[in-house]
């Protein structure tokens, strides 16, 4: 496929704009638009188009500081990401760069986005030894500090719950819940972003690929994958300590696909089961007020006891491509409101706490 390629008109701007945030490359803290007119400002910049007959399929910003070529908003309209359109608009930035005398182009990644940096490989990209730095000019408002604040509830359980062993729930779906191998970094974003995306799920999402894999292969670590009719609906990952006395249940949840549809409870249920042995005396697990706004009573009605809290300052969730979330006095679900007893809640003792 050879895509017809022109630079923007005044036109398709917001066409431009709609394919780069349905690609997901827009954060809060950039504006497209003012973007885009700062680019066609400049004699040094341009932002290229590749249509397919009539259809915008591609967009990217290039330009050069007069000793560099950069690229920006590399972009391909989903469901046609996979065709070789990327690999066309990024020759065509190449020879708009090439005409102008350029003799090296760069362009910047964020960690976390290893799809995005096996592209440019293919290309021919490769990651040099540089720190990059930046500084902002004016002030910088509040809202852009990256500060995430949120609250968090630590909660255990110091025997085994004294009921049946869950069983799946009879909803005309086959249920299965089982222990994965370690898993690859690849497949364990796939769940982790999926299921934590909605719930600022940060610090993971923000390693590289490296310490994931480091992380992931961890001393008492273990990995446990819900599907439904064969198709991955959620996971969990407990961490025992040494002796096994002491479990994590460090992650869990449901793909959003499959919130509300009856087998969340079992899932819990399922998951404190696979978390108690023998040996085992005190299973814990924490939540806070960025978690789905029923995870605290859920926890808490499957056997856990809160006993201790704390205020945990997030990494800037925008580092992971999320947007900020709304400040904590406009989340209407924070912890201490799910206690019947708020001043309970206040006296529970601060903990040192794990991070999210």
């Amino acid at each position: 496929m050879a895509l017809h390629v022109r630079p923007i008109a005044g036109g398709d701007i917001d066409s431009v704009v709609a394919l780069w945030k349905e690609a997901g490359l827009t954060v809060p803290h950039n504006d497209p638009y003012e973007d885009i007119h700062f680019c066609r400002a400049s004699p040094n910049a341009e932002i290229l188009l590749g249509f397919d007959g009539q259809e915008l399929a591609a967009a990217t910003m290039v330009g050069h500081d007069g000793h560099r070529g950069w690229y920006y908003y590399v972009g391909v309209a989903p469901g046609r990401q996979t065709s070789g359109l990327g690999r066309e608009i990024m020759s065509a930035a190449e020879e708009w760069l090439k005409e102008r005398g350029v003799g090296k182009a760069q362009l910047m990644i964020r960690p976390a986005n290893t799809k995005v940096k096996d592209f440019y490989e293919r290309l021919g990209y490769v990651q040099e030894d540089r720190l990059v730095m930046a500084k902002r000019f004016g002030p910088v408002p509040d809202w852009q500090t990256g500060q995430t604040e949120t609250t968090v509830i630590h909660l255990e359980m110091l025997s085994r719950p004294d009921r049946e062993p869950a069983r799946p729930p009879e909803i005309g779906k086959r249920i299965v819940l089982e222990r994965m191998a370690v898993p690859s970094v690849r497949f364990y974003r796939f769940l982790y972003d999926g299921v934590g995306g909605d719930w600022t799920w940060v610090s993971r999402r923000i390693m590289d690929d490296e310490t994931l894999a480091a992380a992931l292969s961890r001393a008492g670590a273990e990995y446990y994958l819900l599907s439904v009719d064969g198709e991955p609906a959620g996971f969990c990952e407990l961490e025992r300590s040494q002796n096994g006395k002491d479990v994590e249940l460090s992650y869990f949840g449901l793909l959003p696909g499959f919130i509300g549809i009856g087998i969340g409870r079992y899932f819990i249920d399922a998951a404190i089961d696979l978390a108690w042995q023998p040996e085992t005396e005190r299973v814990w697990v924490h939540t806070c007020d960025l978690d789905h706004p029923r995870a605290l009573g859920n926890y808490q009605r499957a056997g856990f006891v809160p006993y201790a809290r704390e205020v945990e300052i997030l990494p800037d969730p925008r580092l992971a491509g999320l947007p900020l979330p709304p400040h904590s006095s406009d989340r209407g679900h924070a912890p201490n409101s799910l206690f019947r007893d708020r001043a309970a809640a206040e006296k529970l003792p601060l903990a040192d706490g794990a991070t999210r």
